[in-house]
């Protein structure tokens, strides 16, 4: 990330490990890489992240992470200490339910970021987004299109640049083509990045992934 020009970036829309350790449901899909970090560990590792999509966001823009509402604080702590002010906590509702035993989890949550002054979009969204999970993944935490290609659409310009430093299996680079804007992404899974590019390369003769 450290190779990413300063002040050049329209918007980061990205969903990290949220270090809870999570094991998969479907057999076909291994465990998510850093997520059973020590909580100091896992702290250090979200800041510097986020301190390098500070430094490379152009000034009034914005940061949009998803994560686990077992570790808000932790995420919290790291995105105000690399610099940016929190306003306001959407979540992501679901079409269905996860397995609990008192509780069955049904949806994510996510932070909505600013550096300096964001311009109000054209259209404010609801802070309760409701889109259907994907039925059939490639990726044990792949989020919809649909979803990711709103927050694109609503809180970045056309023609901008998009960072996701956790591409996954390429979802925001697919919903950054669907809304006219260009991205960048990184991916530390090869299995996942291999997937990602043949994803990608369906919606784009032309991409930068690394």
């Amino acid at each position: 990330m450290g190779s990413i020009p300063s002040e050049s970036v329209d918007l980061v829309l990205t969903d990290p490990p949220y270090n809870i350790n999570f094991v998969p449901q479907r057999g076909t899909f291994e465990a998510i890489q850093g997520d059973n970090m020590e909580v100091e560990e896992f702290s250090s590792f979200l800041e510097a992240i986020f301190s390098e999509c500070y430094r490379a966001l152009k000034p009034d823009t914005i940061l949009i992470s998803f994560m686990g509402w077992q570790t808000i604080p932790i995420f919290e702590r790291a995105i105000t200490a690399a610099g940016f002010s929190i306003k306001s906590m959407p979540i992501w509702v679901k079409n269905n339910f996860g397995i609990g035993y008192y509780t069955r989890p049904q949806y994510e949550p996510l932070y909505l970021c600013f550096k300096g002054t964001p311009p109000t979009p054209e259209t404010p969204i609801s802070d309760v987004l409701q889109y259907a999970k994907v039925a059939k993944q490639v990726h044990s935490c792949q989020k919809p299109v649909p979803l990711i290609s709103k927050l694109i659409a609503t809180f970045s310009p056309e023609g901008g640049l998009v960072l996701d430093p956790f591409m996954g299996s390429g979802t925001t680079a697919v919903a950054a083509i669907n809304t006219s804007r260009h991205f960048l992404g990184f991916e530390i899974d090869p299995q996942h990045l291999e997937g990602a590019r043949e994803r990608v390369a369906g919606e784009a003769a032309q991409y930068r992934l690394f």
